[in-house]
């Protein structure tokens, strides 16, 4: 066979549909000479069948073909342990993996002597990191949109419309950060009518965020008097900060919490690791359900947000992703360098690489990473 072959994977995560690549970004592959084996119905669910990929160049495989006839592997999210028997020697995954807060992947993929790549990794040479971006501001939006239907009464909210209404006071809604996912919170909020505040933790950050940002949003310095102020007269918080995990230190703690108003909501959309910066949230919560009440106050952390919206995040993904995900093929099986997709390398030849996994794995073994 060719080797210069790339494969699509079905996702398998229960509620997932969502797929890495359409068939135009296929046809991207295809005319840079490459054989796309696109799993059976891998699009299906996203609203894109067989027909469309088979017209756009692609071969229409079976599972084991996908998993074992590539070097190179792309999924939407992390393999499920039922995949692990897939890994080998010369295989090439990149998904959205989150592998620092699922450390036995972390060695399944280690053992086989495979290299992963984490898409949220990717990281360009002027320190950006381009993958997520359209997830994360779908996870802004709707942490918005998820809040403002549970803080009607009938959903154990306080009864307030996040929207501006004539005669009633406006919503207060405070953003902790102002990354992709803070920023889509915060102008989502603005538009509706509310009145918003920014935390972060940078000055000239802020500044510029802020010259692109109405009126009714006002951007502060992550300060304990102004931060308290603002959180205790909130109905909506959104947490997005870039990192959350086991050494982050608290930010919203308990005691704040339960300052806050009776039936307010805390949108928590970083969904880090451990107790983080927002240690009232006692566990993940999904679409089945997708709040649970604590202090009073309604609180909710679903950590693949986006896969609600299937058809608008694997649009968005894929003419989003498909350049980068190009230049690791051609990585691959062309022996180019590729220094975006090289920041994101997870594993390679039996070792972790990535000093982020270096650093939970370090966490869990001084038993810090177990404290919940």
């Amino acid at each position: 066979m060719p080797s210069k072959i790339v494969s699509v994977l079905k996702e398998r995560r229960s509620g997932e549909k969502r797929v890495i690549l359409l068939p135009d970004a296929v046809r991207e592959f295809v005319d840079q000479g490459f054989v796309v084996l696109v799993e059976r119905d891998a699009g299906r669910l996203a609203g894109f069948d067989n027909a469309e990929y088979a017209a756009a160049g692609a071969e229409i495989v079976d599972t084991e073909t996908a998993w074992t006839q590539s070097p190179v592997i792309l999924k939407y999210k992390a393999p499920g342990p039922e995949e692990y028997r897939f890994f080998r020697k010369g295989m090439h995954l990149a998904s959205f993996m989150h592998a620092e807060g699922n450390l036995p992947f972390v060695e399944a993929m280690r053992q086989s002597g495979m290299s992963a790549y984490a898409l949220e990794f990717f990281r360009t040479a002027a320190g950006e990191f381009p993958v997520p971006v359209s997830d994360n501001e779908i996870s802004g939006k709707l942490a918005v949109l998820l809040a403002a239907y549970h803080l009607q009464s009938h959903m154990g909210g306080s009864g307030t419309l996040l929207a501006d209404v004539p005669g009633a006071p406006r919503a207060k809604v405070v953003v902790i950060g102002y990354g992709n996912a803070g920023g889509a919170a915060a102008r989502l909020a603005a538009a509706m009518g509310a009145d918003v505040t920014v935390f972060g933790s940078r000055w000239e950050g802020l500044r510029g965020f802020m010259a692109g940002m109405p009126a009714n949003v006002r951007c502060l310095l992550n300060e304990p008097g102004a931060f308290e102020a603002a959180v205790t007269e909130a109905d909506l918080v959104v947490g997005a900060i870039l990192v959350s995990t086991y050494d982050t230190p608290p930010m919203l703690d308990e005691a704040l919490v339960a300052r806050m108003k009776t039936g307010s909501v805390i949108v928590d959309v970083t969904c880090g690791y451990g107790r983080g910066y927002m240690p009232s949230f006692t566990h993940l919560t999904t679409y089945d359900q997708p709040f649970f009440v604590r202090h009073g106050v309604l609180h909710c952390k679903i950590d693949a947000m986006p896969a609600s919206v299937p058809l608008t995040a694997a649009r968005a993904t894929s003419a989003n992703v498909w350049r980068y995900l190009l230049g690791l093929a051609q990585a691959v099986c062309e022996g180019r360098a590729d220094l975006t997709s090289a920041n994101g390398c997870v594993v390679a030849d039996g070792e972790v690489k990535h000093p982020e996994v270096l650093r939970h794995i370090a966490m869990r073994e001084s038993g810090l990473a177990d404290v919940v």
